[in-house]
């Protein structure tokens, strides 16, 4: 079994270029007998009592980092880790559907790849003394053994964990075609060429734990369930209860992104959502031009409400 260290925040983490640094206690909820950093060899955790916050996964050979497991701040977890029925699906990660026509999403169940690879070529993550963190990703978008075609830097900030149960991921990821002009695809939607049901899908996507099942999904219009579904919208949250307690997670979609307010692709029963910025249609990206995607996760331990998401929103 792989070792791993529960470490203290003014240490260096060696090998990983994760690096303590100053901050300020927020709340209090927040102390040091109650939280503490976990080093992994390919991962990152905030526990709170020995349970696991959250978890940043970046292992280069299964290419795509992911979160999980995401919970609550007593432990109560969020997420589904390649479920079954889509295992390709890696709790809360980003992934394409269509570059340039090859296939990014779905991964063979024999070699665990993909048609395209999505190569993680850089990490470094900054945990800081208010258990706040910092992580800064590069990708390679490419063919098998080819060129690369589309390239992001990615920086995801995960805030300390609050006294009203609350933490925030802001989530910032920036494209760049390479080569040349890129087509960004996805599986057509009902009413166009070859259209289907369960087309729209690619982008920022969150997987529930199969516990959340029958929770309640919410968007900012009012919308509820399966009514969100292809809507546009500037955020869904998805609330319900534990055994030990209430719990959600919402997705707010920055207003400044391509598209806003998003459409958004949700399947309830699954349960999966996802801000969907090519659900209506394929974006073109042009050599040389940036596309810029802000997002942020709230993650709540209790109820809230349509004013705090509006202000988070804001």
């Amino acid at each position: 079994m792989r070792k791993v260290r529960v470490i203290g925040v003014a240490m260096l983490f060696a090998g990983l270029g994760i690096v303590a640094s100053a901050g300020n206690v927020i709340g209090p909820a927040v102390q040091a007998n109650e939280y503490a950093w976990r080093q992994g060899t390919h991962s990152v955790a905030l526990l709170n009592r020995g349970k696991v916050v959250w978890q940043l996964n970046y292992d280069k050979a299964e290419g795509k980092p992911y979160f999980h497991p995401l919970s609550t701040i007593d432990g109560s977890v969020l997420t589904w880790l390649r479920p079954g029925d889509h295992p390709w699906h890696r709790a809360l990660w980003f992934s394409w559907k269509y570059i340039d026509g090859l296939n990014y999403w779905e991964e063979d169940g024999k070699t665990g790849l993909s048609e395209g690879r999505t190569e993680l070529t850089g990490v470094k993550v900054s945990a800081s003394s208010d258990f706040s963190a910092r992580i800064e990703m590069t990708l390679s978008y490419h063919p098998p053994g080819k060129e690369e075609v589309l390239s992001e830097k990615r920086v995801v900030e995960v805030s300390a964990p609050l006294a009203d149960g609350c933490y925030r991921i802001d989530w910032v990821s920036c494209f760049v075609p390479t080569a040349s002009t890129v087509v960004l695809g996805r599986t057509p939607i009902p009413g166009q060429t070859n259209g289907v049901e369960y087309g729209g899908y690619a982008g920022l996507s969150l997987r529930m734990a199969k516990e959340t099942r029958g929770w309640t999904f919410v968007d900012s219009q009012g919308r509820e369930g399966a009514a969100i579904h292809g809507k546009k919208s500037e955020w869904v949250d998805v609330r319900g209860n534990f055994a030990e307690g209430r719990g959600g997670v919402a997705i707010l979609s920055h207003p400044a992104n391509v598209r806003q307010p998003s459409s958004w692709y949700v399947a309830k029963d699954m349960p999966y959502f996802s801000p969907a910025v090519l659900f209506d249609e394929p974006l073109v990206l042009e050599k040389g031009k940036v596309l810029e995607l802000k997002y942020r996760i709230l993650i709540h331990g209790g109820a809230v409400d349509r004013a705090l998401m509006g202000k988070d929103y804001r």
